[in-house]
């Protein structure tokens, strides 16, 4: 009795083991093993398209998988970075929000003389203005006598025709504040009582910046600098400093910059550094015309370099407890009495080079630049550079 064979299906032969469509298999065991297909077991082979169907179902549970990995990762993903954005954007706004608020907060203000700002008075301004605000000053002249009591900054239009004028007394601008900005004035006419301290500007605070400043014809101080017990970083450059009694006087004050500002015609001192004034920058200077340069005083570890000192009547002078204090890459030229005056234990070289000295008489044998005998400044101690330029630098 025949087995029914469905036709669509594929079988092995039990004998060669070939694959054979069911509906031949009878007539190839029949002519080429004689056997009837009813004597033997035929094992009905997967058919391909079954085959492909299960051989696909595992590959499209990979793949589904797959997707449904690669879905959770995307979603995880993207709620992490929505999480971190959101952080962000949130701290963003925050800070937006406070740069924000601080630009709300902090305002300019205009003063003019000639009514054509938000006030006429400098002074008025100030005491109107919050901490961090502007005050512009048009040109003019502002016969004020100017406390500042608040961080802010204060710049004038033109610092040739922007001026304050203290009308001979007293002090014109007084910083009692930190981190004060002082630019674009002239100041001028500050009293004349020494024990005051009468000034052009008088500070004892910290962080403070002038610059780009003419402080002149003041009958004291151009700037007076007392930080005693403080480290202030006044930052003082690009000024001129004229017809003073003293330019610069710095008592007590430390670590200021006072860089690449102009002494000229000051009566006593262009600059005058006493009372452990310490650690002070003095660099990119010009002293000209002045009755002395420089002078420092029971005061140490102060950088003297990169100045010209030309045409005073005296030079450099330090004495009365000055010692290691650096003096080095300066011109001094045509200072009537002396170029320099010390008392022992100042440097006056860096290990290398030292200063350019117009009477030096020295010479040159190896042709480095640099004189073969030391400068000396203190003819008794026998100090002085040891590394005395040849051309001015």
């Amino acid at each position: 009795m025949s087995k029914k064979i469905e036709l669509d299906n594929w079988v092995y032969c039990p004998e060669c083991k070939i694959k054979l469509k069911q509906q031949n298999i009878a007539y190839h065991m029949k002519h080429v093993h004689n056997k009837k297909i009813d004597d033997i077991e035929i094992k009905p082979l997967e058919t391909s398209h079954k085959k492909r169907q299960e051989n696909k179902t595992p590959r499209g549970i990979s793949k589904t998988t797959i997707a449904i990995i690669t879905i959770i990762f995307i979603v995880v993903s993207a709620s992490i970075s929505i999480y971190f954005l959101s952080n962000s954007n949130n701290s963003s706004n925050q800070n937006n929000s406070n740069n924000s608020n601080n630009q709300n907060e902090n305002k300019s203000y205009l003063v003019s003389i000639q009514g054509k700002g938000n006030y006429t008075s400098i002074q008025e301004a100030i005491d109107s203005a919050s901490d961090n605000d502007t005050i512009f000053v048009s040109k003019g002249t502002y016969f004020e006598k100017i406390i500042i009591t608040k961080p802010l900054e204060l710049i004038g239009e033109d610092k040739n025709t922007t001026i304050i004028n203290g009308n001979g007394s007293g002090t014109v601008i007084q910083i009692a504040a930190d981190y004060v900005k002082i630019s674009g004035f002239t100041i001028t006419n500050g009293g004349s009582i020494f024990q005051n301290k009468d000034s052009g500007i008088k500070t004892s605070s910290v962080y403070n910046i002038i610059s780009d400043c003419i402080i002149s014809s003041n009958k004291n101080f151009g700037l007076y600098l007392s930080s005693y017990f403080k480290t202030p970083y006044n930052i003082i450059k690009n000024n001129t400093f004229s017809n003073n009694r003293y330019g610069i006087y710095a008592d007590g004050s430390k670590t200021n910059n006072i860089s690449s500002n102009t002494f000229t015609g000051n009566t006593e001192y262009g600059v005058y550094i006493l009372g452990q004034s310490d650690d002070n920058l003095i660099s990119d200077n010009i002293f000209i015309d002045n009755n002395n340069a420089i002078r420092i005083k029971s005061s140490t570890k102060n950088t003297f370099i990169k100045n010209l000192i030309m045409n005073n009547k005296n030079g450099t002078y330090f004495c009365c407890g000055a010692v290691n204090n650096f003096v080095y890459n300066n011109n001094f030229i045509n200072n009537a009495n002396w170029n320099a005056k010390d008392d022992p234990g100042n440097i006056w070289d860096n290990g290398i080079i030292g200063n350019y000295w117009d009477d030096y008489t020295g010479i040159d044998a190896n042709g480095d630049g640099i004189g073969d005998t030391p400068y000396l400044i203190n003819l008794q101690a026998g100090d002085g550079d040891r590394y005395p330029l040849m051309q001015q630098i």
